[in-house]
């Protein structure tokens, strides 16, 4: 039972990592741009962007945590599956580069369209930091996405064959 628990809150986390990636790309974002007040706007940008922050990083946090707990947990299938361990491999770098592109996005690509905007910086200095920032959110969504690819193939049949002998 103790495994089950684990890989559910691995899921979880997942859910609580991706799913408001996609609500804020599709959903959130273009609802605010059209809000006309500026401060407006951005306060509420400013809002949502820093719970999600809070969001996702508790449950990158979780993910990292039980991410190493189901590692220990499927030990022998990693030894034993040359496709397993090939999956997993890519896995670990996708959460890797899913890692320091959430660092990068908040602590430093964040933290300087937020200082642009409140020094009241010019407009094609604050759309440059805004692209930059979009950039890592979309390629953080890309690889997240990826992952839970290759979660998939790593539950499924197909990664235990071809055993290595």
């Amino acid at each position: 039972m103790y495994d089950a628990i684990i890989l559910w809150l691995h899921v979880l986390a997942a859910v609580a990592f991706i799913g408001p990636q996609f609500f804020l790309a599709f959903a959130a974002v273009p609802a605010i741009k059209t809000i006309e007040d500026v401060k407006v706007r951005t306060k509420a940008m400013r809002v949502m962007t820093m719970r999600f922050g809070m969001l996702g990083g508790g449950a990158l946090v979780v993910l990292l945590i039980t991410g190493v707990l189901n590692y220990y947990h499927a030990k022998d299938e990693i030894d034993t599956f040359k496709r397993y361990f090939i999956t997993l491999q890519i896995k670990l770098t996708l959460v890797t580069l899913v890692v320091i592109l959430t660092v990068l996005h908040g602590a430093v690509f964040g933290r300087k369209l937020q200082q642009l905007q409140e020094s009241n910086a010019s407009e094609a200095e604050i759309a440059k930091a805004r692209q930059m920032s979009m950039y890592a959110s979309i390629a953080t969504m890309v690889f997240s996405v990826l992952i839970l690819l290759c979660a998939a193939i790593l539950g499924s049949d197909w990664s235990k064959m071809g055993a290595i002998r």
